[in-house]
């Protein structure tokens, strides 16, 4: 029993990086899935680096940027 309860554990601790990308709105379409691939390759090491290189606001705040922009000119 304890060895089901230690898999068990194991497995969720590998799943939850990526439930968390697959959660994010932070990317979108081929850049997800190329996190998510990442993400199932090298788990823990992978969540840490999106969390470092992916911006905050997404892709979204790149566009707002853009737009503010066009429109002061």
């Amino acid at each position: 029993m304890n060895e089901l309860i230690l898999l068990f554990i194991a497995v969720c601790g590998y799943l939850i990086p990526l439930a968390i990308i697959l959660g994010s709105k932070r990317t979108k379409g081929h850049e997800k899935n190329g996190w998510l691939i990442g993400t199932i390759v090298f788990s823990w090491l992978t969540l840490l680096l999106y969390f470092s290189i992916v911006p905050k606001g997404g892709v979204q705040v790149e566009k707002d940027k853009r737009t503010r922009s066009r429109h002061r000119h």
